[in-house]
């Protein structure tokens, strides 16, 4: 029986071992069934062909699908290659060859349209991703803005602007990687919202409350000031009625509420009525007009400070009006405080014009934020009553501090100058200055050898000056009646010695005396007819020589 089974499975097996030998049975491995990676066939090739034939097909068809993550409007587009996105050509000639190993029945039967097409396997660097996801995270998150508000005319529109938003990355990596394991690469939309920012309606009050102004004159447009602009109205916040129209506004990002309207106190007609109107003070100050060049400079300053205009609230200062006193400008030599002495410097003298602007914004009852006393005392304006100034050191200013502009008026004759304020004075006011002296400190006379001068001869080089220390009190009245009495100035002025220089007459060399020899005996003689002798000479009293007139020194 064996036998008999054994004679009909022979021819079985050599037709076996024939189709084997065939299709390489128990040879060397190949694909012998199609498969399609990527739309490519592949067929008949053994395990390194296949390899290589894999890798060629991924390295030609790279991944081009991009990953897009959004939060509220905004946007990041994760790239492929940003994260080393690729196709895994080792596992796809995995499933390619498992799929074309199938046996020589298919060798034999099978047809290249039956070729299976291998489900594409996908990689990624996962340090990429993760660094993709914190790039997007901070690329999405919001950062805080303030609230913010336009104004037109009486309405008041709010954007409540919003708090700052952190996106977390661990949320993002988790969808991008559910996105790749999926390969479906879908766009991963983050939920969230940002909350209003708060608001400080305090702030938002004092940034909108603004006062109304009334008619100015244009000065930027017309230094001459006869330009008026008009009025401005203002603007009042009620701080609850905002805090309303937030509350009523839900969820929207803005609101609306209105604002008080403050209109100008007066008409352009009313102000110009009322402007230039009044003259508020005037002081006059002499000076000695045969001293050429300490005139000149008192005249030239006067020039630059005449019809200088101040609308409320601008100061003035003398420096910047006057300028640097040089030759250039026109400005000559006089005599100058220095140190203890007094001496010839340029612009001497102009110390006069602002001593007498000075007083006269004292007496106009205006705000004095700058002035110094002069070392020694002047004599052309009350003690305390004086102003000094040096050119990038020492300034004298004040602010207008009324409700109307002023103009300064500043003129001269031929020995005397003259400040006028003009302005507005609607309630009458005018102005004492009471000083009282605290010290004094009488000069004394030095006299000092000078062989320049001729022998016998002397020179007063300096005048003195008495020291004094005095205080200044300003006194307003209105209708007659004291209203105030205000601490002005405290002035302390040194002392000054008169300096008189001498050149003695040298002395007369002594003369020795002789003593007279014994008269020998007179011989007797007739006496002879008395003679009346005739009178001798005498020689008149030296007068001297005549003293040098005294300098006259000007007060710088």
């Amino acid at each position: 029986m064996q036998n008999k089974i054994t004679r009909r499975l022979l021819p079985l097996l050599a037709v076996v071992l024939a189709l084997c030998a065939l299709t390489g049975c128990g040879g060397e491995e190949k694909i012998n069934s199609p498969v399609s990676i990527l739309g490519t066939a592949l067929n008949d090739m053994d395990r390194a062909q296949l390899d290589e034939a894999v890798q060629k097909i991924v390295d030609q068809n790279p991944i081009t699908e991009e990953m897009t993550v959004r939060f509220l409007d905004k946007e990041y587009v994760v790239e492929p290659q940003a994260i080393g996105l690729t196709y895994d050509a080792a596992s796809m000639a995995e499933q390619a060859f498992e799929a074309g190993a199938k046996g020589f029945w298919h060798g034999i039967f099978g047809k290249d349209e039956d070729a299976e097409e291998i489900v594409p396997s996908i990689v990624w660097d996962e340090d990429k991703l993760k660094q993709a996801a914190v790039d997007a995270a901070s690329a999405l998150s919001v950062d805080a803005t303030e609230f913010a508000y336009e104004l037109d005319g009486d309405t008041v529109t709010v954007n409540k602007g919003g708090k700052a938003v952190k996106v977390d990355p661990n949320t993002i990596l988790q969808g991008l990687e559910k996105s790749l394991q999926d390969e479906s690469y879908d766009d991963l939309e983050l939920e969230g919202e940002v909350p209003f920012a708060e608001i400080d309606f305090d702030a938002l009050k004092e940034e909108l409350d603004r006062p109304s102004s009334d008619p100015y004159l244009d000065l930027a447009k017309d230094p001459s000031g006869q330009t008026i602009a008009a009025g401005q109205s203002g603007l009042e916040m009620d701080v609850e009625e905002a805090r309303r129209a937030f509350d009523a506004s839900g969820d929207e990002e803005t609101f609306t509420f209105k604002v008080k309207l403050l209109e100008p106190k007066m008409s352009v007609s009313e102000f110009q009525s009322l402007l230039f109107r009044d003259t508020l003070s005037t002081v006059t100050s002499a000076f000695n007009a045969s001293l050429v060049g300490r005139t000149t400079n008192v005249k030239l300053a006067c020039d630059h400070c005449n019809n200088v205009i101040l609308n409320p609230g601008d100061e003035f200062s003398y420096n910047k009006t006057v300028g640097p006193r040089t030759y250039e400008r026109g400005f000559k030599d006089a005599t100058i405080y220095v140190a203890d002495t007094t001496e010839e410097g340029v612009g001497g003298g102009i110390c006069q014009v602002s001593s007498t602007i000075y007083s006269a914004a004292v007496h106009a009852d205006l705000k004095i934020t700058e002035r110094h006393n002069h070392s020694y005392m002047i004599t052309y304006v009350p003690l305390g009553e004086d102003a000094t100034v040096a050119y990038g050191s020492k300034d004298f200013r004040f602010v207008n501090d009324t409700d109307y502009p002023i103009k300064l008026r500043v003129t001269y004759g031929k020995s005397t100058m003259t400040v006028s304020i003009i302005g507005t004075n609607l309630t009458g006011k005018k102005v004492e200055i009471s000083t009282k002296q605290l010290s004094s400190d009488p000069f004394t006379v030095v006299r000092r050898t000078d062989t320049s001068l001729a022998p016998g001869t002397t020179k007063v080089k300096n005048n003195g000056y008495t020291g004094y220390v005095t205080e200044s009190y300003r006194l307003v009245y209105e209708n007659g009646k004291l209203i105030s009495n205000t601490f002005e100035n405290k002035s302390v002025y040194k002392r000054l010695d008169k300096v008189i220089l001498e050149n003695p007459k040298p002395a007369e060399p002594a003369v020795e005396p002789v003593t007279p020899a014994e008269p020998a005996p007179a011989a007797p003689t007739t006496p002879a007819e008395p003679v009346t002798p005739a009178p001798q000479p005498t020689t008149p009293a030296d007068p001297g020589v005549p003293a040098t007139p005294t300098d006259l020194l000007a007060n710088p």
